[in-house]
């Protein structure tokens, strides 16, 4: 009942709220509320950017799941953006804040019985902090560093063209991301980054090295910390580390592009998938490589575009479902010249099993696992500058990576409001 009020009364709430301003164009405005009267262009200009948006998906499979039915899943987030330096006269500092509430459907692995995640926001019902930090630049621009509650998977390993996707791997990051235990948006943990762009170098172009120190609260970022609001340190600790290059292709001719090796480590106990008993395993690891690149432009001005990225994700057997992943995806911005805003992907993901995870499925009673693929086909329509609709297409190929099964169809609809 709650999560249908927050569903019916969402459109009442906005349509109440609308100014009634002579200037304001509900399509031009790229907030749904406008400027309101003024105040949220005074806010940015003395240093506080504010971001309030809601997405909702709704999905459902036409043939090959193990119970069909429809989903649904709903984010409501605000978060807010504070320039140090325009407010307090603290060069190159930034504050960050945001809070989430979701609300509705997370059972894709035991309704679909996939693997993937067809949807990037699905995840535990709740309202809660998320991210909270501080960061700084510092040695004229080489040195930036964040400290706080931070989302750890997203700083190392993040698809970095994943925007016109709905499903999580394609959107966010691959599954075998998530074995190593790194706090996760909306449940981030305490921690610290630091980046340092080598001499020479830019926030856009050039070679960096990336590191990172995480609380990995027990390899389960929601555990003791159900709203958010826990500052412990409860540990095991979890650390990563990135080396990559960036070109936003300024110079005549170059494309921009981006490559980067990455590895995550967590001191934590894990589950022994070689053995039949309770054993576990000291720590954890994963290693990643990505690159990606603007491949064509679609018109002289340059906002219309292709580009293409793969990813691919290591991780020792013995202690994680996924041994080794590899991602692909292709996306045009603007691939109609009546339609520049618009968005048009299409991604694979192909999730290659851990053979003690099948050896223990197996041992339960369950088939064998050997591989699952994914391919996403996804259309991003702008409607408003304020309102997307973005209706989606997967196909699941050996769902849960069971090869006698017939394969998963699934469409889904993606809405987003810019409040």
């Amino acid at each position: 009942m709650k999560n249908l009020i927050k569903i019916l009364a969402l459109p009442i709430i906005c349509a109440a709220s609308i100014p009634a301003h002579a200037d304001y164009s509900l399509t031009e405005t790229p907030h749904l509320l406008g400027d309101w009267g003024g105040l949220r262009t005074d806010l940015a200009e003395a240093g506080v950017e504010l971001q309030i948006y809601h997405i909702f998906d709704v999905y459902d499979d036409f043939s090959g799941a193990s119970e069909s039915g429809t989903a649904y899943f709903g984010r409501q987030r605000v978060a807010a953006t504070f320039d140090l330096e325009k407010l307090l006269g603290w060069d190159n500092a930034v504050f960050s804040i945001s809070g989430v509430d979701q609300y509705g459907n997370n059972y894709n692995r035991t309704r679909f019985n996939v693997l993937t995640n067809p949807s990037s926001i699905e995840g535990a019902d709740t309202t809660r902090l998320a991210n909270i930090w501080f960061g700084h630049t510092v040695l004229d621009g080489q040195l930036t560093y964040k400290i706080g509650k931070l989302d750890a998977v997203g700083e190392f390993g993040i698809q970095e063209f994943g925007g016109t996707f709905m499903n999580d791997e394609l959107a966010y990051v691959p599954n075998a991301i998530f074995g190593s235990g790194l706090p996760f948006d909306p449940a981030q943990k305490l921690g610290a980054v630091f980046e340092y762009r080598l001499a020479n170098a830019t926030e856009a172009d050039g070679l960096y090295l990336k590191a990172g120190v995480f609380d990995s609260n027990n390899s389960d970022a929601y555990r003791d910390d159900h709203n958010g609001l826990s500052f412990d340190w409860t540990g095991p600790i979890a650390y990563a580390g990135e080396i990559g290059y960036r070109s936003s292709g300024s110079s005549a001719g170059d494309k921009p592009l981006f490559v980067k090796l990455g590895a995550h480590y967590n001191t934590d106990d894990f589950a022994d998938l070689s053995s039949q008993t309770a054993e576990t395993i000291d720590h954890n690891y994963l290693v990643y490589l990505s690159a990606g690149k603007t491949l064509h432009h679609l018109d002289s001005s340059g906002e219309r575009y292709i580009q293409a990225s793969f990813t691919y994700n290591y991780a020792p057997e013995d202690r994680n479902t996924y041994h080794h992943q590899v991602t692909a995806l292709a996306r045009a911005i603007g691939p109609f010249a009546s339609r520049p805003n618009d968005e048009l992907g299409i991604g694979l993901i192909a999730a290659f099993l851990s053979d003690d995870f099948s050896d223990n499925r197996m041992a339960a009673g369950g088939a064998s696992a050997d591989a699952e693929y994914t391919i996403e086909l996804a259309y991003k329509a702008a409607i408003t500058p304020w309102l997307t609709l973005q209706p989606d297409l997967q196909l699941v190929l050996d769902p849960s990576g069971d090869d006698s099964r017939d394969p998963v169809w699934i469409a889904g609809l993606r809405t987003v409001i810019q409040f």
